[in-house]
C-alpha cells in the first residue's frame, strides 16, 4: 500500500511540474507581448524601403469559436493516416482506443460522450443512429486538406442545420486538386511494417474540360494485429490475438465549377472491413483468445451545390443516401444456439438547403433546414424496427462592429418515430440557443477575448431505445450546457517568426445523462436517465515557428487539458467523483525540424491516472501513461514526380499501457511508406 501511495505521490508531483511549466510560459509570453506592443519607434529622418514578410495567421487563431486543425503539411509528418491520429493531438480529446491496427476508435471531448462529437466530411455527416458514436479508424486522410476540431459552435453561417446540433464538431476537407501544365495527377503509396501491416494506396485526379475534374482514390489495409505485452497481474508476457482486419475505403468525387464560381459536387464513399474483436486480459482469460468477429459494409453518396460565397445572398444545398451494415458474431456463446449471430442495417435518407444574406456588411443572416428519416433493421425475434423522422430548423445571425464580433442561432428539433414492434419513443420538440461573443483587446500582437455559450440536445439513440432486454423507449434526450471563456492572441517576435497562444476556462453540465443500470440481476441491464455530471476544466495551447536558422526552420505545438467531471446525481453513491475513463489531466507536444526536403517530427503523448469505474478507489484506478512517436519525411523531386519516403516509429519507449481496462496497448513498432507523386 505504501508503493501505491508513493506511485501516487510521484504523479501528482510530475503533473504539478507539467502546470509550473506552462504558467511560466504563458507569463513570459504576455510579459514579452505587452513590452513590444509598448515599443516607441526612434525618430527618422529618412525611411529607406523595406519589404515585409510575415506568416499569414492561421485560421484557428483568427476565428471567433474554439477551434484547433491540422494541416495538410502536418498530416504527412504526424503517424498513421485516419481521423483518429489526427485528432489525438488537440486539447480537450480523450482518443478511446481498444488496442491494434483495427481497434474501433472514438473520442470524448471536454468530458462529453463521442455521441456528442459530430464527424463531417466536406459538409456531409457521418451518421450512426445505433450506437451514435463513429469510429474515427475508418475514415481516411489520405486526401484531406485539413482535419479540424470545433469547440461549441462555428462562425460559418451558411451551413447545414445539423453543424448547430453537436456539441463538438470534427471536420475533415478534401484537397482541391490543382492543374497548372497538367491535367492528370496520381499518387500512390505502399505503408508496410509491424503487425503484418500492408497497406497501399492510390489517388487519382483528372481533369475535365476546364472547369471541372474527379478526385478517386483507394485504399486497402490488411494486418494480422498481433503484438506482445505484458499481463499486468503477474508481469509475464502474452500474445495479443484475433485482432487482425482486412478493410477497403474507396472514395470518387467529381466537382464542377461554373462561370460565376458556384459549385457542383458529386461524392462516393464506400467502406468494407472484416475484423477480429480481441477480449479483455483478466483473470481466466490471460490471452483473451476471443473469436468474435466484426463485419462493417458502409456507402453514401451526396449530392451538393454552393453558389459564389461572393455573392450577397449564398445557397448551400445537401442531398444524401446511406446505408450501413454491421454484422457481430461471438461463436462461443453461451446461449441455446451456442453462439450470437446479430446483423443489422440501417438507411438514411436526408436533404438539407441553407441561406445566408449579407444584410451590411457588419450584420449577415442564415437560415438552414435539414430533413431525414433514418431507419434499424435486425435479425433479432420481435425487434422493434424503428423509423426516425428528423427535422432541423436553425436561424443564425452574425454581427461585426470595430472590436466586437457576436454570433447566436437559435435551433429548432422535431422528431418523430415509428415501430413495427412494440411502442415507439415519444415525440420530441426542442428548441436549443447558443451564442458567441469576441472583442479585440490589441491588433499588433492580436489579442482577442471570447465568450461561449450553447444549449445542446441529443436524442437517444436506437440501441438506447429499443435493443432487445436493454432499451428503454421512455428515455429522455440528454441535454448539456457548454459554457467557455478565454483569450487567444498570435504575433511575431524576435527568431520566432510565428507565435500564437489560447487559454480557455470551460463548464459543461450534463442533465438527463443516459446510463445503463442492472435492473433483475447483473446480466440484465437497461438504459435510465439519473445522471447529471458537471465539467470545469482548463485549456492551454501554444504554437510556435521559427525563422530560418542554419537553413532549418523548427516548429513546435504543445496543449495541456485539466478538467474534473463529477457526478452530482442527486443521492448518487459516487456523488463527487470523477466519471470512469476521464483523466484529470492530458498533455500533447509535438516539434518539427525541417531542412531542406527533409523533416524530422516527434510527439509525445500523456494522460494522467483515471477510474475505470465511478467509484474514485484504487482498485479501480488506471496509471498514467506517456507515449513518443517519431517520423522522418523525406522529399526527392525526379523531373515532374516526387518521390516520398516517410519512416516512423510508434511508441518508442516500448510503454506498456492502457487506455480501455484490461485491453492492453502495441509496444514499439515501425513502419515505412514510399510514395510517388505525379
Amino acid at each position: 500500500m505504501q508503493n501505491n501511495t508513493n506511485t501516487l505521490v510521484n504523479n501528482k508531483e510530475r503533473l504539478s511540474s507539467i502546470k509550473k511549466l506552462f504558467l511560466f510560459i504563458v507569463l513570459v509570453f504576455v510579459s514579452v507581448a505587452n513590452l513590444y506592443s509598448q515599443s516607441k519607434l526612434k525618430d527618422t529622418v529618412s525611411i529607406k524601403e523595406v519589404e515585409v514578410k510575415a506568416v499569414k495567421p492561421k485560421t484557428e487563431d483568427k476565428s471567433l469559436e474554439s477551434m484547433q486543425q491540422i494541416s495538410r503539411v502536418e498530416l504527412d509528418r504526424s503517424s498513421g493516416n485516419t481521423a483518429d491520429a489526427a485528432v489525438k493531438t488537440f486539447s480537450g480529446v480523450i482518443l478511446k482506443d481498444y488496442g491494434g491496427v483495427g481497434g474501433i476508435k472514438t473520442v470524448m471531448v471536454r468530458s462529453l460522450g463521442a455521441n456528442h462529437t459530430g464527424v463531417f466530411v466536406d459538409g456531409v455527416q457521418f451518421s450512426d443512429v445505433a450506437s451514435g458514436q463513429v469510429d474515427l479508424g475508418k475514415i481516411s486522410t489520405d486526401n484531406a486538406d485539413n482535419v479540424s476540431l470545433t469547440i461549441g459552435q462555428s462562425t460559418q453561417l451558411c451551413q447545414p442545420a445539423r453543424f448547430f446540433a453537436s456539441a463538438n464538431v470534427i471536420s475533415i476537407h478534401s484537397s482541391d486538386p490543382v492543374f497548372d501544365s497538367t491535367t492528370f495527377h496520381c499518387k500512390t503509396s505502399l505503408k508496410s511494417g509491424s503487425f503484418g501491416m500492408f497497406n497501399p494506396t492510390i489517388s487519382l485526379q483528372n481533369k475535365i474540360g476546364k472547369r471541372s475534374f474527379t478526385d478517386v482514390s483507394c485504399n486497402y489495409v490488411r494486418a494480422n494485429g498481433e503484438y506482445r505485452f505484458k499481463m499486468p497481474s503477474n508481469d509475464t508476457t502474452g500474445r495479443r490475438t484475433n485482432s487482425d482486419i482486412q478493410s477497403l475505403n474507396l472514395n470518387a468525387r467529381y466537382v464542377s465549377t461554373f462561370s460565376d464560381s458556384s459549385k457542383l459536387s458529386v461524392n462516393l464513399y464506400f467502406f468494407n472491413s472484416e475484423r477480429g474483436l480481441p477480449g479483455a486480459v483478466i483473470i481466466g482469460n490471460p490471452f483473451a483468445n476471443s473469436k468474435q468477429r466484426l463485419w462493417n459494409n458502409d456507402f453514401f453518396s451526396n449530392l451538393q451545390f454552393n453558389n459564389n460565397p461572393s455573392h450577397r445572398l449564398q445557397l448551400l444545398s445537401n442531398v444524401k443516401f446511406s446505408t450501413n451494415y454491421l454484422r457481430y458474431l461471438d461463436p462461443e456463446y453461451n446461449n441455446i444456439a451456442g453462439k450470437i449471430d446479430n446483423r443489422y442495417t440501417q438507411r438514411e435518407y436526408y436533404a438539407s438547403q441553407a441561406a445566408s444574406l449579407k444584410v451590411i456588411d457588419s450584420l449577415h443572416l442564415s437560415l438552414a433546414s435539414d430533413f431525414f428519416v433514418n431507419t434499424l433493421d435486425a435479425n433479432l425475434e420481435n425487434y422493434a424496427r424503428p423509423t426516425r423522422y428528423s427535422w432541423l430548423t436553425a436561424l443564425s445571425a452574425r454581427y461585426g462592429y470595430k472590436r466586437l464580433e457576436a454570433n447566436g442561432s437559435l435551433l429548432a428539433t422535431i422528431v418523430r418515430e415509428k415501430t413495427e414492434n412494440g411502442n415507439a419513443a415519444p415525440a420530441r420538440n426542442v428548441l436549443t440557443p447558443s451564442l458567441l461573443l469576441g472583442y479585440r483587446l490589441t491588433k499588433s500582437p492580436f489579442i482577442k477575448l471570447r465568450f461561449l455559450y450553447k444549449d445542446v440536445f441529443r436524442m437517444p439513440t436506437f440501441n438506447d431505445l429499443y435493443y432487445t432486454l436493454v432499451g428503454n423507449n421512455n428515455l429522455k434526450p440528454e441535454r448539456a450546457k457548454q459554457f467557455n471563456l478565454g483569450i487567444s492572441g498570435y504575433s511575431h517576435l524576435g527568431i520566432f517568426e510565428y507565435i500564437s497562444i489560447k487559454i480557455d476556462g470551460f463548464y459543461n453540465r450534463v442533465s438527463d445523462k443516459i446510463v445503463a443500470v442492472p435492473t433483475k440481476n447483473l446480466f440484465v441491464w437497461s438504459m435510465t436517465n439519473i445522471g447529471q455530471v458537471d465539467c470545469r476544466g482548463t485549456e492551454l495551447q501554444l504554437q510556435v515557428q521559427t525563422k530560418k536558422l542554419a537553413k532549418i526552420q523548427y516548429s513546435a505545438m504543445c496543449n495541456y487539458t485539466y478538467q474534473e467531471a463529477v457526478d452530482v446525481t442527486p443521492n448518487s453513491a459516487t456523488y463527487n467523483q470523477q466519471i470512469a475513463y476521464l483523466p484529470f489531466e492530458t498533455f500533447t507536444a509535438s516539434a518539427s525540424a525541417n531542412y531542406k526536403s527533409i523533416t524530422l517530427s516527434y510527439t509525445s503523448l500523456f494522460n494522467g491516472y483515471r477510474y475505470v469505474l465511478p467509484e474514485n478507489i484504487y482498485a479501480n484506478m488506471l496509471h498514467g501513461w506517456w507515449v513518443s512517436d517519431a517520423s522522418l519525411l523525406y522529399d526527392l523531386p525526379i523531373k515532374k514526380c516526387k518521390l516520398r519516403a516517410k519512416a516512423e516509429v510508434n511508441n518508442i519507449f516500448d510503454k506498456q499501457y492502457e487506455v480501455i481496462n484490461n485491453f492492453p496497448m502495441p509496444g514499439r513498432s515501425f513502419f515505412v511508406t514510399l510514395s510517388m507523386i505525379f
